[in-house]
Order: structure tokens, then C-alpha cells, then sequence
């Protein structure tokens, strides 16, 4: 059936439900403005009809899209989280592997030994003036920390007063 048969019979049907079972052609003859009207009404409803269609499959696209697009959001949240932790996993077994049971950190503490070690035997430098000085001023650091907490220097016992 052609588009301009669909557009007859449904102005046709148009007129009988309107004007209770008078046709389109004696609509004419009597009222040509109100068959104009349903012809554009016809045509109007025609494409309507023709559009409702698509814009349901529009919207069901829409919403399966939209369904799609927020599981596939979550799955690639879950999947880079995993990655993220497996990347930390591989990290820290690294960092174990290249320094097994902190060797590192023992390492440069007994360097630091040594140095200080060399400079007391080689001497480089006066090393009994060194101390004394820090002595000093580490005796001066605690009375000012003495006065400044109220205890008097010669009351300084290092306990808390009850």
C-alpha cells in the first residue's frame, strides 16, 4: 500500500469517527475547509505513526547504551583497581627483593659508625674540642630547657615532679 492510500483511508477513517459515518467525499461537498482539515490532520497523524517507532527504538538504544556504557564504567573501575593493587604488590616485592630485610638501612648506619669511628682514630680533626663544645653546649640547651619548664637547674633530676 502506497503512502498516498494510507493517507486516504486514515483521513477517510478520520471523517466516519468525527462526523459519525459521513465519508470524506460528502464532507467535501458539504464542509471542503473541515475535509482539509482532515486530510492535515491524516497526514499529520500518518507521519506521527510512522516516527513513533524509531523514537521508542531511539530511546531503547539509548537506555541499553547507557546500561552498557555504566557496567562497562564499573568493570574498568574493578579492573584498574586491580591492576593498581597488583602494581603495589609487584612494588613492594621489589623493594624487598633489592633490600631483603632492611640491609639497606643497616648498612648505612654501620657507614655512619665507621666515619665517626676514623675520625676518632685518624683524628683530621681535634676531636676532644669537638666534644667538649657539644657538651657544653648541650648542658646550656638543658637549663635554658630547665628555666623555661620552672625547675630550678639544681632540682633537675629528669623525673617528673609528683
Amino acid at each position: 500500500m502506497s503512502d498516498e492510500q494510507r493517507l486516504a483511508r486514515l483521513a477517510e477513517e478520520l471523517c466516519h469517527v468525527y462526523h459519525y459515518g459521513v465519508g470524506l467525499d460528502e464532507l467535501e461537498e458539504e464542509d471542503p475547509d473541515r475535509a482539509r482539515a482532515h486530510r492535515r490532520a491524516a497526514r499529520r497523524f500518518l507521519r506521527w505513526l510512522e516516527n513513533a517507532p524509531k523514537e521508542e527504538l531511539r530511546e531503547e538504544r539509548r537506555a541499553a547504551f547507557r546500561r552498557g556504557y555504566d557496567r562497562g564504567a564499573e568493570n574498568a573501575k574493578k579492573s584498574t583497581a586491580e591492576q593498581i593493587e597488583r602494581l603495589e604488590a609487584d612494588v613492594a616485592e621489589l623493594r624487598k627483593d633489592r633490600d631483603p630485610e632492611g640491609l639497606r638501612a643497616r648498612i648505612a648506619d654501620l657507614q655512619y659508625v665507621n666515619r665517626g669511628y676514623s675520625r676518632i682514630v685518624m683524628g683530621g680533626s681535634d676531636l676532644r674540642a669537638e666534644l667538649a663544645d657539644a657538651l657544653s653546649r648541650l648542658e646550656a640547651v638543658q637549663r635554658e630547657l630547665a628555666v623555661l619548664k620552672g625547675v630550678q637547674p639544681s632540682n633537675a633530676t629528669g623525673e617528673r615532679p609528683s
